[in-house]
């Protein structure tokens, strides 16, 4: 090659990054907008919704949510994410895909409502047999939903996405949900409102694809069912890693245990899930776009990883913590079992966000049957272990489940460590920050929870959060190399006209030469 030539390719890749780069930026900053939005109404409707309708109802509730969520993975094939990594998508594609998802949302369905009565006895929850077949319904919303959902996440359009979502929660969850809980203090209003609240998603997101809806005798290609299958066995795998704990709470000690445990569950994942999944609809599309530029992933996924454990380990610690008033200032007295249930639970979050960021950079590049690998031998060390250790108490399980994060966190990290020549010594310095702001969070909430006690709950978090708050900020002024990692600057750098000028000062002092190249 000519050295104009070469020069000309390295111009035009430098372009295509910097392009890659900026529009990832805006789908991130429109996706955490969303996020904010839907994490309060999700957190302000879950604990509202939990109070009125009592933890043997709310655990009916999250056994029908578990049962759709399988069954959503079964029957849509990974086809979504196969359109998203696909690199030329034709109309042919996606009406392929969507006649698949017509025959499969009608099959899965049905089998929901059949199976409903034998499912609720085998795990001890007969009464949960008729929220079942009523949950076929909104089983279908999701289903159909996730062609327009994924056509504008290959878009990197989630401004809409956002916007869809935080509209039908509203309408679903805050409108329709809350009103028929007050009226019946029963499962059935979550229920109802998280079927509105798919209906009305799906409606706004469509009206922006409009993709076709009649149906295609075309095949899917092979090559997108190749992918598809191997997206499907990592996200069947995924979901029992995920859901497997809830399962057993509920065979093994009765819906109202499973009320408590899913509260405290769903109190750490709900943000950490927002959090992550934020970043994993961002990264996966962005990553497949890039697979010709493996040096800007290996980039993109240091900083990535730094910027989430420094966001979740000193959280998760706190929340860790200061569980006891976290649960009875949310929640009310009732709930109180939840609180050291929660402990372990809140522990394996940051974990959870490291396996989150970094599965999608395997699904981009291709590799997702490798992570479907460390996804099911995961699941057979939780399956060992529950097997192993019998399983006494609900917190046994917790501290189980945390077990089986962290092993996940370490294969599926070090899988994409190895597949991007990511050094361990490079790894371990992204530790160094969480690894201080976390002590420092530890350190903070336990001396604060000493004076203050869980008399004055509220007093309690708030002081803990604002003391976090300004010593992490004190700390990065003070030594902005010991909190960020090269990696993090070279991306903020990037991104420098975005950001406030005090920050790149103090980030440039500590790494003149930061860029992603």
């Amino acid at each position: 090659m000519l050295p104009e030539q070469d020069n000309d390719a390295n111009s035009a890749q430098a372009a295509f990054r910097g392009n890659l780069i900026e529009k990832a930026f805006r789908a991130a900053k429109w996706n955490y907008l969303g996020v904010i939005a839907r994490v309060l109404i999700q957190l302000v409707a879950q604990i509202v919704l939990a109070r009125l309708v009592g933890p043997a109802e709310f655990g009916y509730y999250t056994f029908a949510f578990m049962a759709v969520g399988i069954a959503y993975l079964l029957a849509e094939l990974g086809l979504s994410s196969a359109l998203v990594q696909a690199r030329n998508l034709t109309e042919s594609d996606i009406r392929a895909a969507w006649s698949r998802l017509l025959i499969s949302s009608a099959v899965a369905a049905i089998a929901l409502v059949a199976v409903a009565e034998p499912v609720a006895t085998l795990f001890g929850l007969p009464h949960a047999a008729n929220y079942l077949r009523v949950a076929a319904i909104p089983l279908v919303f999701q289903l159909l939903s996730s062609i327009a959902l994924a056509l504008l996440r290959k878009n990197l359009d989630f401004k809409r996405i956002q916007f869809a979502q935080v509209i039908g929660m509203v309408i679903g969850q805050l409108g329709v949900g809350l009103v028929l809980a007050w009226i019946l203090h029963s499962a059935w209003a979550i229920l109802i409102g998280w079927t509105v609240q798919l209906l009305v998603a799906w409606a706004i997101m469509y009206w922006k694809v409009q993709h076709r809806l009649t149906p295609s005798l075309s095949p899917v290609k092979n090559h997108m069912t190749f992918f598809g299958l191997g997206a499907w066995t990592a996200n069947i795998a995924n979901w029992f890693i995920e859901n497997l704990h809830m399962l057993v709470a509920g065979r093994l000690f009765g819906a109202s245990t499973l009320g408590l445990y899913s509260v405290g569950s769903n109190l750490v994942r709900y943000p950490t899930n927002h959090l992550v999944t934020t970043l994993q609809s961002v990264m996966f599309p962005a990553s497949a776009a890039a697979q010709g530029d493996p040096q800007a992933i290996k980039a993109g996924y240091l900083a990535t990883l730094s910027l989430i454990a420094l966001i979740t380990v000193p959280m998760f610690v706190s929340m860790a913590i200061l569980s006891e008033p976290l649960i009875h200032l949310l929640y009310g007295p009732a709930w109180n079992g939840a609180a050291e249930l929660m402990k372990p639970l809140a522990l394996a979050m940051p974990l959870h966000s490291i396996t989150a960021v970094s599965g999608p950079i395997l699904w981009g590049v291709g590799q997702v049957r490798r992570e479907s690998t460390l996804q099911w031998v995961t699941l057979l060390f939780f399956l060992l272990l529950l097997l192993a250790t019998g399983v006494l108490t609900p917190l046994e399980l917790s501290w189980i489940v945390l077990a089986v994060y962290a092993l996940r966190a370490l294969l599926i990290a070090s899988a994409v460590a190895s597949m991007l020549g990511v050094r361990v010594t490079q790894m371990l310095a992204l530790l160094r920050g969480p690894a201080l702001l976390g002590l420092m969070a530890t350190a903070v909430a336990l001396a604060v929870h000493h004076f203050v006690g869980n008399n004055a709950a509220g007093f309690t978090i708030a002081a803990t959060v604002l003391i976090t708050i300004a010593l992490s900020i004190s700390l990065f002024w003070l030594a902005p190399a010991a909190i960020v990692t090269a990696p993090l600057a070279g991306a903020i750098t990037l991104l420098g006209k975005k950001l406030p000028t005090a920050l790149l000062a103090r980030l440039r002092l500590a790494y003149p030469r930061a860029s992603l190249d």
